[in-house]
């Protein structure tokens, strides 16, 4: 018998329900979250999904990231698994992710068509940079190009973006060319050495570096730093208390819908419930 496809629904039930493990652990652990990108957006402009999103990420400065990780890693009664460079050394992605291991996906684009475990939500880290804004800046930049390089040596091909403009292809084509001939490996712990280096409660300026949305995701740090809950489907999670100045930062008029035509998820993956034995 073949895998079971996950539908839309069924998927989001599979990621909440992970948010809620996630959410229980760091609550009992004193380790800070907040929902990020997409997801928080939704949690205050619909309470939930965006109706047409299909995924869920959540951010972590570096000190609680670090630890969520271990503890996650070093329990056996943790309800998911987890997938970053501290569990397998081929994992290069700057986010973890936190999946449900009754699932796989599978994404021409990404994967080569290969099945992989499954699905899941992702977890971004905060990192500190630096004590005034031109200098975080600075530090953000350092490892744009190793950044945009170990994104594109993750694609098994290249493909049309759904989310950037036309005159951008020229560019990832030429990224993913190049991304042919480097050692992933030594370009990931190059930029995580960096950061790693910065103590991020002692900082005035953090972000996301593996985030989507580059410099507009450059803060003051306090606001990664304070937190309130907010209602996201039938719970409520951790958002970041200031999520005016993040969500104006990196979408502006964030209450505003986009056009129809950009009311469209950008994934490409299908999932799938693995298949039991003696089925």
């Amino acid at each position: 018998m073949s895998d079971k496809e996950i539908g839309l629904d069924e998927l989001k039930r599979i990621q909440t329900r992970l948010l809620s493990s996630v959410h229980e652990i760091c609550e009992r652990e004193g380790l800070r979250y907040s929902m990020g990108g997409g997801t928080l957006l939704g949690a205050v402009r619909h309470k939930g999904y965006i109706p047409w999103d299909d995924d869920i990420d959540i951010m972590m400065p570096r000190p609680d990231y670090d630890a969520f990780i271990k503890y996650a890693t070093e329990h056996d009664d943790v309800p998911f698994k987890v997938r970053s460079y501290e569990t397998d050394k081929s994992y290069l992605d700057l986010s973890a992710k936190v999946y449900d291991p009754s699932t796989i996906l599978k994404d021409d684009n990404i994967f080569g068509g290969e099945q992989i475990d499954g699905v899941g939500i992702d977890v971004f880290v905060i990192d500190g940079l630096a004590d005034t804004y031109a200098k975080a800046v600075k530090a953000f930049r350092a490892t744009t190009f190793k950044r945009a390089l170990l994104v594109a040596a993750h694609w098994k091909k290249f493909f049309r973006s759904k989310t950037h403009g036309w005159h951008l292809e020229p560019v990832r084509f030429a990224m993913f060319v190049l991304s042919r001939f480097v050692n992933k490996r030594k370009l990931y712990e190059a930029i995580v050495r960096k950061y790693s280096a910065i103590d991020f409660d002692a900082v005035k300026y953090a972000a996301a570096v593996g985030g989507s949305y580059r410099e507009r995701e450059i803060l003051p740090q306090e606001v990664f730093t304070s937190y309130i809950k907010l209602p996201f489907e039938d719970r409520e999670f951790y958002a970041i208390a200031d999520y005016d100045k993040y969500l104006g930062s990196i979408y502006g008029d964030y209450m505003k819908l986009p056009p129809e035509d950009k009311q469209v998820s950008h994934h490409t993956f299908t999932a799938y419930y693995k298949e039991q034995d003696g089925q």
